[in-house]
């Protein structure tokens, strides 16, 4: 189920090239950057200083280093056949976190792009796996904390991307999802999954 949902390396390494540049722009407080410009717009609606927006970067980037990290450990795992839902949950919940908390540092094209890109990546996988599953008998097992795992992320992925005007709201509405508001907290679908990971390593030990 979930080798349909890796993160490309292409999406990556686009993110952190642009995190580069950024960086660099911060450091030289350059606002010949179309981007910076409007992050330091930002800063100054939100009447915070640019030393308080580098902390907000460099917080930015940890959380984005240990996302990679999630996201490396995650495709290995997938490409080897294992049972990772209990990973894919803190893989999205972290994603979640930083647009949620750092959208306005995906202000430039390239940004909007890889934005864009995450929104119609977990979009599709979403309608993929709520059109195989059995709604009928639908318990809490991995599609259905993998469905409501994306809820929360397809959510906050659509918001920071009409925040940013990577997509509009009548490419939104052509998504057609429907109602997607998740029934289960983080808490309980990190529960969820917990369980649903041991329970697979005491059946390979039985």
């Amino acid at each position: 189920m979930l080798h349909s949902f890796i993160l490309p390396q292409q999406t990556i390494s686009s993110i952190q090239e642009r995190l580069e540049i950024l960086e660099k722009c911060l450091n030289n407080a350059n606002i010949q950057d179309e981007a910076m410009a409007k992050i330091l717009e930002l800063a100054n609606s939100r009447q915070i200083s640019l030393g308080q927006l580098r902390e907000e970067f460099r917080q930015f980037l940890q959380k984005f280093n240990k996302l990679t990290e999630l996201a490396d450990k995650f495709n290995l795992k997938v490409e080897q056949g294992e049972i990772v839902v209990l990973l894919f949950v803190r893989l999205n919940f972290l994603l979640k976190e930083i647009v949620d908390q750092y959208w306005e540092f995906f202000l430039d094209e390239d940004s909007k792009e890889v934005l864009k890109g995450l929104t119609v990546t977990s979009t599709n996988f979403y309608m993929e796996i709520k059109k195989n599953t059995d709604l009928k008998n639908f318990q809490k097992d991995d599609s259905y904390i993998v469905l409501e795992t994306l809820k929360h992320v397809i959510l906050s992925l659509i918001k920071a991307s009409l925040r940013v005007k990577a997509l509009s709201e009548q490419e939104v509405n052509a998504l057609n999802l429907g109602d997607i508001t998740p029934q289960e907290s983080e808490t309980m679908l990190t529960s969820l999954a917990s369980t649903q990971k041991w329970d697979w390593v005491y059946k390979n030990l039985a």
